[in-house]
């Protein structure tokens, strides 16, 4: 490697630099939905409002804050839609421990129990 050329950067810092930019782009609102670690929070807006952004964002924040493993998360959305979308985000923002995490539609699930 020579002096001009840069390591390249560490596959978890990667990913934690996509999640902490993901986070600056929340509004206060939103950003105080996933920062909130104890007890629920529940998120009602409208469509294009940035729940599943916030959803996505929460998992990432509980996953860095706590001691809580990916596989002991369940996340549940109303559509295959959702599914993909969360997975693609989690992906982005927390790598391949992304697929640990139990990511279902409603009705899947309860197929699934």
């Amino acid at each position: 490697m020579t002096q001009t050329e840069t390591k390249p950067l560490p596959t978890r810092y990667q990913h934690n630099k996509a999640f902490q930019q993901a986070l600056q782009q929340l509004n206060p609102t939103q950003r105080k939905a996933v920062e909130q670690m104890d007890g629920p929070v529940m998120v009602i807006a409208g469509p294009g409002t940035g729940k599943t952004q916030v959803l996505a964002a929460r998992i990432g924040s509980i996953l860095l804050n706590t001691d809580t493993n990916p596989y002991e998360l369940l996340c549940l959305t109303y559509s295959d839609a959702g599914v993909v979308a969360m997975q693609q985000r989690l992906l982005t923002w927390i790598g391949p421990e992304a697929h640990r995490i139990s990511i279902f539609t409603f009705h899947s699930f309860a197929r699934k129990v």
